[in-house]
Order: structure tokens, then sequence, then C-alpha cells
């Protein structure tokens, strides 16, 4: 039966009620499980408008608070030069398969809109506008940032209403979010960060609205998949955001499977499956939202002419920085077995290149790979460029795939020793990054490539200022010393507290294990980063709001808990 389909197509009566919308779980029995029935939220009207007006004003006071500090005081920062290449250089191919359409067309078109403003105020006209060349000016940079402070201030606002019922509670969580610095820091800030941390917070909150509800509709679905794919379109480790909802749904479907036989469930001769029809759901809007991803980029690729092809090659030279610390001998022998097993002689020299480099002493270099084998490439007569990095991308890929398959135990060492100190990363490491990349980037403004960037405000000061207003500013030293692990232990306990408060209650035992799914999503994230690239703490940005959000929701359900024994 199609769950999207209503039940009956007969025409209903000219004086007949209306009809009643069902959703998709509405279609079944109701759940005679008391987990899945304790889950049922009414909607609650509030009798009181302006009330409810004055407290989502507060809410968002609180949380516009940093963005205005930090417009007023800071110009806009950028990640190094990977944030000019998103909105400024090149579309294709690497706005499509490497740093992604989401933030490399939609900031660049909102930088268009900007500088177009701009111009025709000045009396310039239309600029010449082409994908690949964005006219930059101010106004069109500080319209994109505008945008990214007003999504960041929107999401957080969503995650607030939606962690809480409470208005105390929401105001706590409101000033808890206002005090995150790294946050409002990256909305400052050029790069697709901007719009991957909105969307994580968006993403979370919205999978705990999916797995609470009881009654699923169209519309939920259709968000949830919206903003798994624009995730997905904006950096390739948020994929791993659609495995929440299926890791949360996991250990409640399995109680419904366990329970099926017996007494209790089968008393009123009715057996509804919400749990485990609900897991099947999340997990094809994951794999979906995953698969239209890639169709996207391929459709994208297709109309600018240029291959398809992942890049993933490329990132993980970053990760073979570990070779350099390996004895010459060891060394020799494993790049030997990577090179036997490809059993391509461009990847061969390109291998052997690097090793003899190495042998010589000489400063590693991350992209050594990616320009020896275009050298050889050029020389054996591969003079189109796109043609030629599609080549260069493959080969890279074949080496990436044949490292993370050959269990090197020096390898695995270097994974694992990234991979243990993620925890001890502090706000303060976060909110560090964009400051250090923006003074790199301005001293690269005398090549030429970057010469758009030498009348922009960002670049209007003397070398080094952005560290220095980041190590003066106390509001980005907030929480320093206190890591991110230390938001796990508090979810652990939290959590605990209110599964012993609330007893049996289903709606504390799904918020816990949709906190438990949060916390292994965050692990695995993690491990991706550690395993696919260099250690840098802005890869861990998406850990950070995951543990956050997790945190907050079993905050949320131990409130929940002690406010219903304070009003008995």
């Amino acid at each position: 039966m199609n769950p999207w389909k209503p039940r009956s197509a007969d025409p209903i009566p000219p004086n007949a009620d209306p009809p009643i919308r069902r959703s998709a779980d509405s279609l079944l029995p109701r759940p005679a499980d008391p987990l899945a029935r304790s889950l049922r939220t009414p909607t609650r009207r509030n009798a009181n408008p302006p009330r409810r007006f004055l407290q989502n004003a507060v809410l968002l006071l609180i949380l516009s608070l940093p963005s205005l500090y930090i417009v007023s005081t800071l110009p806009p920062l950028w990640r190094d030069s990977d944030g000019f290449n998103e909105i400024a250089s090149t579309f294709a191919p690497k706005g499509i398969i490497h740093w992604l359409p989401g933030y490399c067309l939609g900031g660049r078109l909102i930088v268009f809109a900007g500088s177009t403003l701009d111009s025709l105020l000045r009396g310039h006209g239309v600029p010449y506008l082409s994908i690949s060349i964005t006219p930059l000016s101010d106004t069109g940079i500080y319209t994109l940032l505008m945008v990214q402070h007003l999504f960041v201030i929107l999401s957080l606002f969503f995650a607030v209403r939606t962690l809480s019922d409470h208005f105390p509670l929401r105001v706590l969580f409101a000033g808890f979010f206002a005090l995150t610095p790294w946050v409002y820091v990256y909305a400052n800030c050029i790069g697709s960060e901007a719009f991957s941390n909105p969307l994580v917070y968006l993403i979370a909150a919205c999978g705990w609205n999916c797995l609470r509800t009881t009654d699923l509709n169209r519309g939920q679905v259709v968000i949830y998949f919206g903003l798994l794919l624009a995730a997905a379109l904006t950096r390739q480790i948020n994929a791993l955001l659609a495995a929440g909802l299926p890791l949360a749904l996991l250990p409640l479907a399995a109680r419904e499977l366990i329970l099926r036989g017996s007494s209790t469930s089968l008393a009123s001769g009715q057996i509804r499956y919400h749990y485990t029809r609900r897991l099947l759901i999340s997990v094809v809007i994951g794999v979906a939202a995953i698969a239209s991803s890639v169709f996207v980029q391929q459709t994208m690729c297709w109309l600018c002419r240029v291959p398809f092809r992942s890049t993933f090659g490329e990132t993980f030279m970053w990760r073979l920085s570990y070779l350099q610390g390996l004895p010459e001998q060891e060394r020799t022998a494993f790049l030997a077995r990577i090179s036997a097993k490809a059993a391509d002689p461009i990847m061969t020299e390109a291998l052997d290149a690097l090793n003899q480099s190495l042998d010589h002493g000489e400063k590693w270099t991350d992209m050594y790979l990616f320009y020896k084998i275009d050298e050889i490439l050029l020389r054996s007569g591969w003079h189109e460029m796109q043609h030629r990095t599609w080549q260069i991308d493959r080969k890279l890929n074949r080496i990436a795939t044949s490292v993370l398959l050959s269990g090197d135990p020096h390898f695995l060492h270097a994974v694992w020793t990234d991979f243990v100190r993620w925890p001890s990363f502090a706000q303060a490491d976060l909110a560090r990054t964009p400051f250090e990349l923006t003074d790199w980037l301005q001293t690269q403004l005398p090549i030429a490539r970057y010469g758009r960037l030498r009348g922009l405000a960002s670049f209007q000061h003397e070398e080094g200022n952005f560290v220095a207003v980041w190590k003066r500013t106390p509001y980005f030293h907030l929480f320093d010393g206190i890591p991110m692990l230390e938001m796990v232990y508090l979810t652990m306990t939290l959590s605990g507290v209110a599964l012993i408060g609330a007893s049996r209650d289903g709606a504390t035992a799904a918020g816990v294990s949709y906190a438990a799914g949060l916390a292994i999503v965050a692990i695995l994230i993690a491990l991706a980063n550690c395993g696919c690239t260099f250690f840098a703490p802005r890869f861990y940005l998406p850990v950070y709001s995951v543990l956050q959000v997790a945190m907050l929701l079993s905050a949320s359900l131990t409130g929940n808990v002690l406010i219903k024994r304070c009003t008995r």
C-alpha cells in the first residue's frame, strides 16, 4: 500500500465535514506499545499570542547579540585560499566535486547580487557576470555575511524551540548557544562552514522532531530529506549526519521486535511496528539524500562539460604526511607494495619520486604526488588540462584506496594518534582558525590570482592583525581549557538522571536514544576526519555541534522530569 495515498477516492458530499488529512503513520492502527504511545505530543496552542511573540523576540535577541557584536567589530574573515576559490575562482570542476556546489554556487550567487547592486548604485552599470569570475566588492562580501549570520541565528532559534517546550529552558539554551563564539565567527567567514554549521543544527533538531512525533507526515519527510541533501552538497563529511536518526531508532525498533510475542503487546490484538517502520523510512531518506547529492554533482558536471569523479584522493594526500616520520627501509617497502598493487607506471614513477625526495631529507609537500603525476602526464602528451586533472584524480583515488585497505600499522597508528587528540579541542581552538587563515591569505596577495582581494576591507590591515584580534578579545576565549569531551560526560550523566527519574516514560527513553545516536555520529565524523586528512580544528566543527545538541537534549529531558515531579 502506498503510504502517501488516501484510503478512499470517493467523492465528498457537498454538506460533509472536511476530510481529515492522514499522514503515513496514521493509516496504521494506533500503537499498543506504551513506549510509542507516550510520544504523542498534541499541539499546544498558546492562548496568548502577544506573550508567545515576546518570548520568541527574547530568544532571537539573545541569539542575535553575538552576530551584532562581531559584524560591528570584525572585518570579513576568509578560510584561506579555499574561501577565495569557493566564491570567486573557476567554478567547474572543483566547485562541483571538491568544494561542492552548496556553497560554491549559492555563495557566489549572493555575492553576485550584492556586487551588482553596489555597481548600479555607484552608476557603473551591471558588471561583467561570469560563474567563474565573481565581481568582488565589500558590498557583495557583506551581503553574503549578512545571509550567513541570519542563517545561523534562525537555525539556532529552531534548535532552541525544538529541544524544549519550557521558556526558561529555551532562554538557557539560547544563552548557551550565544556563548559559543566559533559558530558566529564562521558566520563572519567566507568558507563552506558558514553554510554547513547551521545545517548541522537544523538536521539534529529536525531529526528529533521526526523521532518524537506520533504521525510522521510528508512535510516532515521532505524537509528532513532536503536538509540532508543540502548538507551533503555543502561538505562531504556531512553525509554521515544521515546516520543519526537510524542509530537512534535502532534500539527502539529492536525493543519492538523483542516484545513482539509478549502477552503485554498482544493484549489489544493489534501490534504496530512504530519504530521499526520509522527506522526503515529514515534509512531510505538518508540513502536517497546521499544518492541525490551525487546525482546533482553528476548533472552539474554534465552541464559544465567536465568529467565527474571523486577528489577524495587529493584530500587524502595530506593524510600521507605520516610517511615522513617512517624509517627509510619501512617506507620504501610500503610504497613498493602500493606501487605493485596499482600496476600503473605513472603511479609507480610518482611514488618512487616521493620516496627519493623523503630519502634526501626534503621538506614534506602535501601536494607532491599531485604535481608529480601532473608533470608525468604532461610529459606523456596529456596537454588538455581537464582530461589531465581527471587522470590525476583517478590515480590519486587509487593510491588513497590502496593505503586505506592496506592495514599498514603505521597508518593505523597515525589515525589513532589523531583520534585520541580531537576530544581535547576547546571553543577557543575552533574560533582561532579563521583568524589564522585570514592572516595567511593576506601574505598571498602579491600573487596575481589573488589580486582582486587587495582592495577589500579584510586586507587593509597589518600582517598578523587578525590573530592579534583573536588573542585580545575575551569573547573568543570563553570556556577556554574546557574540552569538548566534557559534553560527552554531561550527556551521559544527564541521560542517566532522566531515565532514572522518568521510570518507564517512552518519550524520555526515545530522547536518550536520540542523544546517544547523535554522540555516535559525532564519533564517526571524528574518525572519518582522522582517517582521511590532516589534523586541524575546523574539521571537528560538526562534531562539536552534534555533541552540543545531544547534551542540550539530555538537559531538556532531565528538566522535563524535574518539572513534572515539582508540579505533582
